[in-house]
């Protein structure tokens, strides 16, 4: 191939990656008031729930549970998929204690997934780092990050989370407090 060949499959290769990236990730819309929110197009239904992505890891017991927690999920409007609720192995243990809350979720929404993490999952001891996660994104019990995304909280502090009178941005700023994120400057890159 020639130089100019090599270049010019260059250009439409990086057209095609700054297009998918352009669209694949969240914007902030003028009328949300969250920091973050999907496109208009996007496939969350934004006027029943900001959670558009959530990922539950449960340990095997809660298997006989599938079809009533996916039934719960699906009357909030949270779109279910296959693999969307995943069951440890019989002799795997217990799944880890954290939740990852994404900064585009509503207190009101984040509130329902820490309640729904202690239900099935039994305790939260540990918040997954809100920059990791797309915005409107749950994890329940995920092990999809190194101990370094991680700060363990107290049950003092996961209290103050589900307090019912904090709005969404106090919610976040507070999380992002217990995350140890807020005093930490934006990377340029």
């Amino acid at each position: 191939m020639t130089k100019k060949k090599n270049f010019k499959i260059f250009l439409i290769v990086l057209a095609g990656c700054f297009t998918l990236t352009t669209t694949a990730f969240a914007i902030q819309l003028p009328d949300s008031p969250y920091p973050y929110s999907v496109t208009k197009t996007g496939r969350c239904k934004r006027d029943k729930t900001s959670i558009c992505t959530i990922e539950i890891w449960l340990a095997h017991k809660q298997k006989k549970n599938n079809k009533a927690i996916r039934k719960e999920l699906k009357g909030k409007s949270i779109k279910t998929l296959r693999k969307t609720i995943q069951y440890w192995k019989p002799k795997g243990g217990h799944p880890p204690t954290n939740i990852a809350i994404g900064g585009g979720i509503s207190a009101e929404d984040a509130r329902y997934a820490i309640d729904l993490a202690l239900k099935l999952n039994d305790n939260i001891d540990g918040l997954i780092h809100q920059k990791l996660n797309p915005p409107n994104y749950v994890a329940i019990a995920t092990s999809a990050w190194d101990a370094k995304s991680e700060t363990k909280i107290s049950k003092e502090s996961l209290e103050k989370l589900r307090n019912p009178n904090l709005k969404s941005e106090e919610f976040h700023k507070l999380y992002r407090e217990l995350t140890g994120e807020a005093n930490v400057a934006p990377a340029f890159y």
